[in-house]
């Protein structure tokens, strides 16, 4: 059961993560620093109807590889530009007629897990759409291995057992969170085929995999969330040691040392 969407009601704006820089448009930070930091993105799309407003994104700065930098940056500038994209692919003629050339406003939310060789952050989409709707956007986690200047998908992250039916069945079975919840709304399980991005639901653009993991100080985060009004955000976690023996041992180790650096 997935939820459609066919706007957003306005929502707040998220407050400023104290590291991010500014810009009037496109992106900028005040003080780059070495690492992964948080930019502030206010590009206009004006031939989309779609602008962006102080939306966040990771950039890893300080790399002396540039390539490998400009695949990491782009990986975490994903989120945003599938909303872009998304945002003008589902607009309806009748919307756009409501709209009378103003553009949807979208608007990102960083947050944080592991900060190290292995960087992984939740991306909150919000839209204040130029029309009358209700809805939500999804939360895209993204995680990138630094040393190996590159995104991390599934095959990455979780060995060839846990990519089995049997291995989601387990990786679910060991994950806490508000499952009552989530059987009141008539859900499966995640299978494999959720970890990934695609289309769904009659999307007319591939849409980022429902469920999305983060790697926190803490744990594992399992972030299940889509498009829709309804049954479409929820969060379940577990500690390290509950999920050792499903995690790609060299991802593990990296992963360790990350979370114990905090």
């Amino acid at each position: 059961m997935r939820a459609r969407i066919t706007g957003m009601a306005a929502v707040a704006a998220a407050a400023a993560i104290a590291a991010a820089g500014c810009s009037s448009g496109g992106s900028g930070a005040d003080t780059p620093a070495a690492g992964p930091i948080v930019q502030r993105d206010n590009t206009a799309y004006p031939d989309k109807l779609v602008k962006l407003n102080n939306a966040e994104r990771v950039e890893i700065t300080g790399m002396a590889d540039a390539a490998a930098a400009k695949r990491l940056n782009a990986a975490f500038r994903g989120p945003l530009d599938w909303a872009v994209n998304w945002a003008a692919a589902t607009l309806l003629p009748e919307q756009k007629a409501e709209c009378k050339g103003r553009s949807s406003t979208i608007q990102t939310k960083v947050r944080f897990g592991l900060r190290g060789e292995v960087v992984s952050a939740a991306n909150a989409i919000q839209m204040i759409p130029c029309y009358e709707g209700e809805g939500g956007l999804p939360t895209v986690p993204v995680t990138v291995d630094v040393e190996a200047g590159k995104e991390l998908g599934p095959k990455d992250v979780l060995t060839s057992a846990a990519l089995t039916p049997s291995g989601m069945k387990t990786l679910w079975e060991r994950l806490s969170g508000p499952k009552d919840d989530w059987a009141d709304c008539e859900l499966d399980p995640p299978q494999v085929a959720d970890l990934s991005p695609g289309k769904r639901d009659g999307d007319p653009i591939a849409s980022p995999a429902p469920a999305g993991i983060l790697f926190t100080p803490q744990g594992i985060e399992l972030i299940w969330s889509t498009t829709g009004t309804d049954c479409n955000n929820f969060a379940f976690t577990a500690p390290y040691d509950k999920v050792k023996d499903l995690i790609v041992p060299g991802l593990y180790a990296k992963i360790e040392a990350a979370a114990k650096a905090k």
